[in-house]
């Protein structure tokens, strides 16, 4: 039996779209290999950075005990403020002399002070 011409091109264009298929086939393929190497360009690049942020974290750790350690040993080493010794500050004669009403207290140096307050 003869084809008729209906056929022939119905039969032309399923080639046809057979070949286009094939080849949007190829393309997904392409695309799919393009964007698994993407991907795992990405999850190396990620892996990088995870590390990177440890070191950090564990370098800034580092330097965080250095400097609490260091804080302590400068602590240890600073004189004693003179309140602590027993001795009055200038400011807390002053603030007492004032409490007492001993006139003339600002004009006075701290020895005068323990005197008037008969401290010294």
């Amino acid at each position: 039996m003869a084809k008729s011409k209906a056929e022939k091109a119905a039969e032309r264009a399923l080639d046809t779209a057979r070949v286009a298929v094939g080849e949007a086939e190829k393309a997904v393929r392409k695309l799919d290999k393009k964007t698994k190497r993407e991907a795992e360009d990405l999850a190396d690049r990620l892996a990088a950075a995870a590390k990177d942020a440890k070191k950090a974290v564990r370098r800034a750790k580092a330097t965080a005990d250095d400097a609490r350690a260091s804080a302590t040993s400068v602590a240890e080493h600073v004189a004693v403020p003179a309140s602590h010794t027993g001795i009055p500050t200038f400011r807390e004669l002053r603030d007492r002399a004032k409490a007492r009403g001993i006139q003339g207290y600002s004009r006075m140096n701290k020895a005068q002070l323990l005197h008037a307050l008969g401290e010294g």
